[in-house]
């Protein structure tokens, strides 16, 4: 078994914002970077059939293309919603403690 990724340029948000970061970015970038991130977000809360709750949105979590687009990643934590009728949404932190590797 093995995990594919699409190759994404300029690696994650987090190592942009850092201060030793070659490639500043400037407040329209990030705030496209920001509107990526919603609308993805978006998605997986009322375009996904269940529909997903990610659980572990950063800035290390969020990956930028050649043109500094936004893609979320790592969906290690996310959680399907199979009931649509379900209106109640947990926000307790996942407990890492009892869970098996």
């Amino acid at each position: 078994m093995a995990l594919v990724y699409e190759y994404l340029a300029n690696g994650n948000l987090k190592d942009q914002l850092l201060e030793n970061s070659t490639n500043m970015l400037n407040w329209r970038a990030r705030l496209q970077i920001a509107v990526d991130a919603a609308q993805g977000l978006e998605y997986l809360h009322n375009g996904c059939r269940p529909p997903i709750v990610h659980r572990d949105l950063k800035s290390s979590n969020i990956l930028l293309t050649e043109n500094l687009q936004a893609k979320i990643a790592d969906f290690g934590l996310s959680k399907a919603f199979a009931n649509e009728g379900d209106s109640h949404v947990t926000t307790v932190p996942a407990d890492f403690e009892h869970q098996e590797t």
